[in-house]
């Protein structure tokens, strides 16, 4: 139920297995903040920890390349080698430990 001193956006929300503190997301971005191998490094786990820093918070990630040839900038972050398999665990579970 909302009312206009606390309205829909701003009350919890379940979504599966997470409970939303509110209904804000963050949309995906594409942010180049990989490094030329197309893995996220230190500055893509700042990036994502800095917006998971409100509690409850759901942030869709970035355009992810799932190969070399699926496109052609540099600095976006892919999922086709396990070295970036592993940056982005390490970017996931940094920023959902981090500030709950």
């Amino acid at each position: 139920m909302s009312s206009s001193r606390n309205p829909a956006l701003f009350q919890p929300k379940q979504v599966g297995d997470i409970r939303l503190h509110h209904r804000v997301v963050m949309s995906p971005l594409t942010r180049y903040r990989a490094n030329i191998r197309h893995e996220h490094g230190d500055l893509g786990l700042e990036y994502y920890a800095q917006r998971a820093s409100i509690p409850g918070t759901l942030i869709i990630s970035e355009a992810t390349l799932i190969s070399a040839e699926a496109g052609g900038n540099d600095y976006t972050p892919g999922i086709w080698s396990d070295q970036q398999i592993v940056q982005w665990k390490r970017v996931s579970f940094r920023s959902s430990w981090r500030y709950r």
